[in-house]
């Protein structure tokens, strides 16, 4: 998904996703911005328990 620069201070229009091992919303960040496809997880914490099998 290409990321439009149409920001005009409205955090209500960023996209977001779920995080995959604690399931909250992650909002787009700007410095995820050349890789929000590969964003998986909202927190180093959450990186770290992330479980061995795929869901």
């Amino acid at each position: 998904m290409a990321q439009t620069n149409t920001f005009k201070g409205n955090k209500q229009s960023l996209p977001s996703k779920p995080c995959k091992t604690c399931g909250r919303d992650m909002t787009w960040r700007k410095a995820w911005a050349k890789n929000w496809e590969q964003v998986l997880y909202c927190s180093d914490a959450c990186r770290k328990n992330k479980s061995p099998t795929p869901p």
